[in-house]
């Protein structure tokens, strides 16, 4: 099955992953570079915008920054190309892979930064200021890296310094256990799950060639295979009795008081997830069979009742998400 959001982006930082770490090392000096190597400076600007990454989850907001310098604070992803053509900034230390939207490759809560031209990026694992550019793609028409990652944002021109300790905010302890404690991937492979019960209906498998050496065309899931995979394949997990309480647990064991936020929204992720499931097996779904260009073949194609409604409310959840994820700032 190839829209799974986290296969998807296990398999594109697996390609890069064991070069960005085999490069991994602080910088000697104050912005990042070393070996020769510049991140340059941006005089160009005379006032700079401060950004957070709450702020960037507004495409207007951004769109009227377009072209004006800015800065931002965060931490590169050890992931970022080791050739230095660009980082994948992030508020989380110790991340990996970058985040995406749930069964997409669209950037969430992750930043691409791009150097002058002629420079490349030195990695470090502290924490970074970056100053540059923002650019602004026009509405619907996203960027795209070349590992098939896609934003509709991104800073360039760019430089970075390294923040010091009195440069944190007073929660960064806090902030720092639990990006320690890897409960975010588990966080974004519940929303991998809540957004497959409400949409299964928009997964597919691709085409492929049988052992045979015949290819076989690729289909949309039927109520029957979405079945399958929650109770025998991919997304079991989220079907155990337990799975949102456990996850609850988790986080608030790291600190109750500081995420009662996300617990709350863990809360209304389960409602959802639960609305959606029992609408798969009470049958509320209608199919036509018709022909499908993006296989090339006829087939059943399934809407959900109420499908629209579902996603609707799942877009708001996730937002919630993004947002109080992206209101943790240095």
């Amino acid at each position: 099955m190839k829209k799974f959001t986290k296969i998807i982006c296990l398999l594109l930082c697996l390609c890069i992953l064991f070069s960005a770490l085999i490069s991994c090392g602080r910088s000697d000096d104050k912005n990042g570079s070393n070996n020769g190597e510049s991140n340059g400076s941006n005089s160009s600007h005379s006032e700079y915008t401060n950004l957070t990454f709450k702020s960037t989850l507004s495409y207007d907001y951004l769109k009227g920054l377009d072209g004006k310098g800015v800065t931002i604070n965060g931490y590169l992803a050890t992931s970022s190309p080791v050739d230095g053509s660009f980082i994948f900034l992030m508020n989380m230390p110790y991340q990996s892979c970058p985040f995406c939207v749930p069964n997409t490759t669209e950037l969430s809560n992750t930043i691409e930064v791009y150097p002058k031209s002629g420079q490349k990026f030195s990695y470090t694992a502290s924490a970074v200021k970056v100053t540059g550019t923002l650019a602004v793609a026009p509405q619907g028409q996203p960027y795209t890296d070349p590992y098939g990652y896609t934003f509709s944002f991104k800073i360039v021109d760019a430089s970075y310094e390294i923040l010091t300790s009195d440069d944190m905010g007073a929660n960064f302890g806090v902030w720092e256990k639990f990006s320690q404690s890897g409960v975010i991937d588990e966080l974004y492979k519940m929303y991998d799950y809540v957004d497959f019960v409400c949409k299964w209906n928009e997964y597919f498998v691709n085409s492929y060639t049988d052992k045979d050496g015949n290819k076989q065309p690729g289909y949309y899931l039927w109520a029957s295979d979405a079945k399958n995979y929650l109770e025998k394949g991919n997304m079991k997990y989220g079907t155990d009795e337990n799975y949102f309480k456990n996850l609850i647990e988790k986080v608030e064991a790291i600190d109750k008081d500081a995420f009662s936020d996300l617990v709350e929204n863990i809360k209304d992720a389960e409602v959802l997830a639960k609305k959606a499931y029992a609408k798969l097996y009470a049958g509320e779904y209608t199919y036509e069979y018709k022909y499908v260009e993006k296989f090339g073949n006829y087939d059943n194609i399934y809407t959900i009742t109420g499908g629209d409604e579902l996603k609707s409310e799942l877009d708001q959840i996730f937002k919630g998400f993004q947002e109080w994820l992206g209101s943790w700032e240095l």
